[in-house]
């Protein structure tokens, strides 16, 4: 029995040093190697250095990757989409999102033989090719493929650039046949469309596609005359894959004696203009007010609406109405106007409504200090806003955080 044991181990090892060993690599086993490497596992892709399949293929752009494999007479193929994400635009780590399509028989079928049909499998890596050269920006492009002894790992930078050298051209046609065969354009932005609408999304290049963050803020509001309150808002880009565009908000001051102060808003933004330079809004507001003016209780409940613009260097105009009701029953005009600092981070802000010869106004300005996303808030706001509403005037000041 021991005899049998002893014959059988070193039979094993042997067996399992020829099936697990590594194949030849050849190309670029720098660069494009040391990219990849790895992220094959994240990607669930085969490993072509231990496949055995007669034949394997793939090619890697930006936040796409094709793969091909034969054995014997079955070919089968998939389409990997990936992007990496960023959930907090504030740089929260990074997770990779996976999307993976799996080619029909006839589809695999077609990019088998527009591989074959090409001369990609015979041309070296572009730092083996005269003349072609290589920038800092640009898309580089890393093709693989293997048979059951070899494996090569190649990469060619910006090809469409290279117009003199005749082995581009082997490159960018792959890639347009490639492309038109399997509509990849298509394919990647309906992955894109399936994407949660929010932080930052990169596919590997230099840009990022970033969704302004849904926001929620909680902190306290407080008065001289009203020291007791609160103030929440909401604002989201989007609720799900739904396109808000809105924000909706609530302050409410008080105190001891029974006099308060509700201050009620939604806005929805990005109506008619929206881009780099213009941007527009629109904002209904609500206010109830129950107030002590020279000792005589004083309730006003007011409506207002304004359309307004976000203009270059972060300056704000709006125009609208400004109802009073309750006993008054009067309206008048209501203009806004506001301006942040960037670098200070710092907004300033002026109303004012103008209802017959009475004019009511408010200034504000507010301070916010950013964290890191280490730091369990995002953001924390210090503000003070003096009002003179219907001869009512009253020092406001608040604490709120962004979360």
């Amino acid at each position: 029995m021991k005899k049998l044991q002893i014959i059988m181990v070193p039979t094993l090892l042997l067996f399992q040093a020829l099936f697990s060993q590594s194949k030849e690599i050849q190309g670029d086993t720098t660069y494009a190697y040391n990219r990849i490497n790895g992220f094959q596992k994240t990607l669930d892709l085969k490993d072509f250095e231990k496949s055995a399949d007669d034949f394997n293929f793939r090619f890697w752009n930006h936040g796409q990757v094709i793969e091909i494999s034969k054995n014997s007479s079955e070919i089968n193929g998939s389409i990997t989409n990936y992007t990496f994400h960023t959930k907090n635009a504030h740089g929260s780590p990074t997770d990779t999102l996976i999307n993976k399509i799996s080619l029909t028989p006839i589809q695999s079928a077609d990019i088998y033989d527009i591989v074959q049909n090409s001369k990609i499998l015979v041309l070296p890596s572009d730092d083996d090719i005269e003349n072609w050269r290589h920038g800092l920006d640009g898309t580089t492009y890393i093709i693989e493929h293997s048979d059951k002894l070899n494996y090569w790992i190649k990469n060619y930078w910006t090809p469409s650039t290279q117009k003199s050298i005749p082995e581009a051209l082997i490159v960018v046609d792959l890639i347009k046949q490639l492309s038109d065969t399997l509509k990849l354009r298509e394919v990647y932005t309906s992955f894109e469309n399936t994407l949660p609408k929010k932080g930052c999304y990169n596919s590997g290049g230099l840009l990022n596609m970033c969704y302004i963050s849904n926001a929620l803020e909680l902190g306290y509001s407080g008065a001289t005359k009203l020291p007791l309150g609160f103030f929440s808002s909401y604002s989201a880009t989007y609720i799900g894959n739904t396109k808000i565009n809105g924000s909706a908000s609530i302050q409410y001051n008080f105190n001891n004696d029974g006099f308060h102060h509700l201050n009620f808003q939604i806005a929805k933004w990005n109506i008619f203009h929206i881009n780099s330079e213009l941007s527009d809004y629109i904002a209904y507001n609500y206010q109830n007010r129950l107030v002590n003016i020279n000792n005589t209780k004083k309730k006003f409940e007011n409506h207002q609406i304004k359309y307004g613009l976000n203009l270059k260097k972060n300056i704000g105009l709006g125009i609208g109405l400004d109802y009073i009701g309750r006993n008054y029953d009067k309206i008048g005009g209501h203009f806004f106007a506001s301006k942040r600092f960037s670098k200070a981070k710092i907004s300033t802000a002026v109303s004012t409504s103008i209802i017959g010869s009475q004019i009511n106004y408010t200034a504000d300005i507010s301070k916010s200090i950013n964290f890191n996303y280490e730091f369990p808030l995002y953001r924390i706001y210090f503000g003070i806003a003096y009002e003179n509403f219907m001869g009512y005037k009253d020092l406001y000041f608040n604490i709120t955080v962004d979360l």
